[in-house]
């Protein structure tokens, strides 16, 4: 499929794919990548939120944008780390503004697919797929979501991946690399400009020994 015509189904995104197109700037790459809008359950990020809702009930995309605001300011840590957050923050903080515009989408989860997220946390049932812990819960939402309604889930969770292939086929995984090389392909940015910004996020923390060719 060409990233530059619409997606043969629709896509929703964990919270590790829209962290590091954020985190190096990229999110419009990647909202194109997904037919103009990045779709996403609450548990990756809730615009909804207060601001001083707890630490463990926050989404994750909120608890990635107060670790970047503490680290931003922390000369305690390293100067490298410290630098990563200065450089992330900023796209971070456009996080509600992204989902006003309806560049971010957010999906609830349905009955059925909060009964699907609860087994898929549950290490006992993911256990079928040589997982040791359950989902995290972007991951879980994500994928109860691609489940349910017959998406594609673009992730790089590898528990993510194992799991829906075991429960589907027919759900498709998109990782970043791919989508990077699909953006190239499809001559949203020069191979070379892909390979930049697969560099960048390495070097915000994605954890990926792959390259593009």
């Amino acid at each position: 499929m060409s990233a530059s015509e619409s997606p043969e189904r629709p896509v929703v995104a964990d919270t590790v794919v829209v962290n590091y197109f954020l985190a190096v700037g990229a999110f419009d790459l990647l909202r194109a990548l997904l037919d103009g809008a990045v779709q996403i359950p609450r548990a990756v990020f809730d615009p909804d939120e207060p601001d001083d809702v707890a630490e463990e009930a926050a989404s994750e995309l909120q608890r990635g944008l107060r670790l970047h605001r503490r680290r931003s300011n922390d000369r305690g840590i390293g100067s490298e780390l410290r630098e990563r957050s200065s450089r992330a923050l900023p796209h971070f903080e456009d996080l509600p503004n992204l989902a006003t515009r309806g560049g971010l989408v957010v999906l609830d989860l349905s009955g059925d697919e909060l009964s699907t997220f609860a087994r898929l946390r549950d290490p006992t049932f993911v256990s079928r797929f040589s997982l040791v812990a359950g989902l995290g819960r972007g991951e879980a939402a994500a994928l109860a979501i691609a489940l349910g309604r017959g998406y594609d889930l673009a992730t790089d969770d590898q528990d993510a991946i194992k799991a829906a292939a075991g429960l589907s086929p027919e759900v498709q995984t998109r990782r970043i690399r791919g989508l990077l090389v699909d953006a190239a392909d499809s001559g949203l940015v020069t191979r070379d400009k892909a390979r930049e910004l697969h560099a960048a996020m390495v070097r915000a923390g994605f954890w990926d020994k792959g390259s593009i060719d």
